[in-house]
């Protein structure tokens, strides 16, 4: 890497500090929890996958366009010694998030890169696989909404496959950061809390989705499975009907169903980090 590239400078620093609340006020919350190194480096991975998160969410953007921004992000993950400038003006031209906090961040990406070039190279290698992961999943289902002009969930399978792009591979980026400031000694309970990292992302992911279906259908998008609503007689495209109320609330307890058993493993997964010396990761879960 080359070193002007490495540094982060204090604005740098603050700007990322001041971004998080901004776009998401849970983990800013949660990441004061954590001791300084460990929650600087959270809050990049956090800011880094929000901005991903945006090329994604972006509505009506052409899928070449789209295109452009993931492979302008990935190539600032994969090569250290990348120049972040050309990434924020094609963001600049896009106007990827419009002049929202989310837009704001994206166009100073080059500080997030910055402050996640100057991590330990432990972290960074913690954090990346991750990343990239999270971009690929949200590129390929990207692809499939603008081949079948919206993005409709097939069946249960399908769900959990989108959310652990979105959210899973989160879980396992949370893991591999964790692991590094507290020794988990014991090769069993490692492995548990491994099994368990995806899970603690799909819940989380799963109660969002189930909390947002009224507004999310009423903007044009639905996570609900598709094969879950002709079960029962009904199409997403009347979920809100009120003469399918009955119907859709027996579909949306299905996906309830679905985060319950996700939510008991991300319980499972919190308990399974040692206390008291992981009692910062806990609160932090």
């Amino acid at each position: 890497m080359n070193d002007h590239l490495q540094r982060a400078s204090d604005a740098d620093q603050l700007a990322c500090r001041q971004w998080l609340p901004r776009v998401s006020r849970t983990f800013a919350l949660s990441i004061e929890l954590l001791p300084s190194s460990l929650g600087e480096a959270v809050r990049v991975a956090y800011l880094l996958c929000r901005i991903v998160d945006t090329i994604e969410d972006e509505p009506r953007m052409a899928l070449t366009d789209r295109e452009a921004l993931f492979d302008a992000f990935d190539a600032l993950v994969g090569d250290g010694s990348a120049d972040a400038a050309p990434f924020e003006a094609l963001v600049t031209r896009l106007n990827l998030g419009g002049e929202t906090a989310d837009g704001e961040l994206c166009r100073g990406a080059g500080a997030v890169f910055r402050c996640f070039r100057a991590l330990p190279e432990d972290q960074q290698r913690a954090l990346a696989p991750s990343v990239a992961e999270m971009s690929r999943g949200m590129r390929l289902y990207s692809q499939r909404a603008a081949e079948e002009g919206q993005l409709r969930i097939r069946d249960l399978e399908d769900l959990e496959r989108y959310c652990y792009f979105v959210a899973g591979t989160v879980g396992e980026l949370l893991t591999a950061l964790f692991e590094l400031s507290v020794a988990v000694t014991s090769e069993e309970r490692r492995e548990a809390l491994r099994s368990r990292a995806v899970s603690f992302g799909l819940g989380l992911q799963l109660v969002n989705i189930v909390k947002d279906v009224a507004t999310d259908w009423q903007r044009g998008d639905c996570f609900v499975p598709r094969a879950l609503a002709q079960a029962e007689g009904i199409e997403l495209e009347n979920l809100l009907d009120a003469d399918a109320r009955p119907a859709a609330l027996r579909v949306v307890k299905a996906v309830c169903q679905r985060a319950w058993h996700h939510l008991e493993r991300a319980r499972e997964y919190t308990l399974l980090w040692p206390s008291p010396q992981a009692d910062h990761v806990r609160l932090f879960c």
